[in-house]
């Protein structure tokens, strides 16, 4: 009897145990399930972090990659500035040859022909590769493009106005090779005033 009484409470005993046992048995999903949700949100915003540092580093290196090709372009586009500045004199020199010619008359009519084909062809070469004299006679004064050497008394332009060349002024492609030397016009003292539009035209440019 004492025996069978004892055996009960020794059953008792262990079902308690085992009951109590079991508690954090049931929680630990949970835990695991906590703990990977946690880790899982960690690794979401590494790697939206990691895609951003991407991004940027994507778009810079597109921005190096088109400033490189830009650069390549400019520097083979203006590779014989240089060597076109040099040709320029010898381009000058023929003109001269040209215009002596043509004030020595017909004994040299010959050499004028020579020379004249030679510059046209000296000119159409170098505007093959972007070398263009521009207009300056008749412009207003443009200190980016004239190289004002002197003034001229006259009251047949405006102020302002050139209106002698001395020295052709050339482009190359989209920026100025060489400056225009030329003469612009200035009223004399002694001059009436003319209209006042004509006298503001190339004062107004200036402006």
């Amino acid at each position: 009897m004492r025996k069978h009484h004892s055996d009960s409470r020794e059953e008792d005993v262990v079902a308690v145990s085992a009951e109590a046992g079991s508690e954090p048995a049931g929680n630990e999903p949970a835990a695991l399930i906590e703990k990977l949700s946690q880790d899982l949100e960690q690794q979401k915003k590494e790697a939206a972090e990691a895609n951003e540092k991407y991004l940027r580093t994507y778009a810079d290196f597109e921005n190096y990659r088109k400033r490189m090709q830009r650069d390549l372009g400019d520097f083979r586009k203006y590779a014989n500035e240089q060597l076109a500045l040099e040709l320029l004199s010898v381009g000058d020199h023929l003109g001269l040859a040209l215009k002596h010619s043509v004030e020595g008359g017909d004994s040299s009519e010959g050499l004028r022909q020579g020379v004249e084909q030679v510059y046209k062809q000296f000119r159409d070469i170098l505007e093959k590769f972007g070398v263009k004299p521009f207009k300056a006679e008749g412009e207003c004064l443009d200190p980016s493009k004239h190289d004002a050497v002197m003034q001229v008394a006259t009251t047949e332009a405006p102020e302002n106005t050139v209106v002698q060349v001395f020295q052709d002024g050339y482009s190359y492609y989209d920026k100025v090779l060489r400056h225009a030397k030329v003469g612009v016009a200035k009223r004399p003292a002694e001059a009436p005033e003319g209209p006042a539009e004509e006298n503001e035209a190339c004062n107004q440019a200036d402006s």
